[in-house]
């Protein structure tokens, strides 16, 4: 079966989506993030959130916990997938914790990356996103607390970074949240009892508008220029002084980005490649073939036997 482009783009969302999660799990972009969506930190400084008030090391799909059995102490706090035998697995890309600035509470916070994805068209992401938040709130039980405790329960940000808006819309950031509605009488509760649960979606577009979340993410994701032109942007721009290990996640972005594959396919610098019948390809070099040997079995160049090798991380045989 020979790949046809949007097959081979749908090849590197693996690798791109877990270097995606990996620099944004980072404490220095949540800290980003959660200056702009989550309104607990609105007048706080992006070091404090970063140093501060950002819990532990956030959990990136790599805890796998069922909700239908105690959840045991020793990750307390850090479950970052929720399972149950009759609905299957459900993946929170990023979980983490977070100490709201007044208050000391905290807060649970996910977030899930639409990474190289269209708008999905199956469903409403709105819905998926109450979804998860509801099952991430449900999930605290006999792990935030246990009994009857239900005052121990923390507040949820879902928030869903999305790499494309709708059809015919430009970037933009949405909450929804509970609300209390008086129908009659007096009384009224402290919001901080019952508005438990935030989803958030941001949309990246064409444009930011200003907005400085955008900004960045759209620097992230979406400008075509190198690793080394994003990293001099990201510390002159937002002060974004980079680890190892997010210069090391940008550069695997910036190598298998949507963009630079789809702008290689329509200046045609790639041709050769959607011809190829990769599947062939690849069966040959994990069955140890030498690279001569499949460049003159599948009549292609050395170079792209060592592309397609490299790209799915297959070690050579010359």
């Amino acid at each position: 079966m020979d790949y046809n482009e949007e097959e081979l783009l749908s090849h590197q969302n693996p690798a791109y989506d877990q270097a995606a999660k990996m620099f944004l799990s980072k404490k220095k972009m949540l800290a980003w993030i959660l200056k702009r969506v989550v309104v607990e930190y609105k007048d706080v400084s992006l070091k404090d959130i970063e140093e501060t008030y950002i819990e532990g090391e956030p959990q990136v799909s790599v805890v796998p916990v069922n909700p239908d059995h105690p959840v045991p102490q020793s990750i307390k706090g850090s479950r970052n997938e929720d399972s149950s035998p009759t609905e299957g697995k459900i993946v929170f890309d990023i979980l983490f914790h977070a100490r709201a600035p007044v208050s000391g509470e905290l807060i649970t916070l996910i977030i899930n990356i639409e990474a190289q994805k269209q708008y999905p068209d199956k469903y409403p992401l709105i819905k998926r996103g109450v979804y998860y938040a509801c099952r991430a709130l449900s999930s605290e039980k006999e792990r935030e607390f246990t009994g009857i405790d239900y005052g121990s329960i923390c507040k949820v940000y879902s928030i869903w970074l999305c790499m494309e808006p709708p059809a015919g819309e430009d970037s933009s950031i949405n909450s929804y949240f509970l609300m209390e509605k008086q129908l009659h009488g007096s009384h009224m509760e402290d919001p901080l009892l019952y508005d438990l649960i935030n989803i958030t979606t941001i949309y990246l577009g064409k444009s930011d508008d200003g907005d400085r979340l955008i900004s960045l993410l759209r620097l992230l994701f979406k400008e075509e220029i190198s690793a080394a032109d994003k990293k001099e942007r990201l510390l002159e721009d937002y002060d974004l002084n980079l680890t190892d290990d997010m210069r090391e996640e940008l550069s695997i972005m910036c190598n298998l980005s949507e963009g630079i594959y789809e702008r290689a396919y329509r200046k045609g610098a790639i041709e050769e490649r959607a011809k190829i019948n990769i599947e062939h390809v690849l069966k040959l070099l994990k069955n140890g073939v030498s690279v001569s040997i499949i460049s003159d079995t599948v009549d292609i160049s050395a170079d792209e036997v060592k592309r397609i090798a490299d790209q799915y991380h297959i070690s050579l045989l010359h």
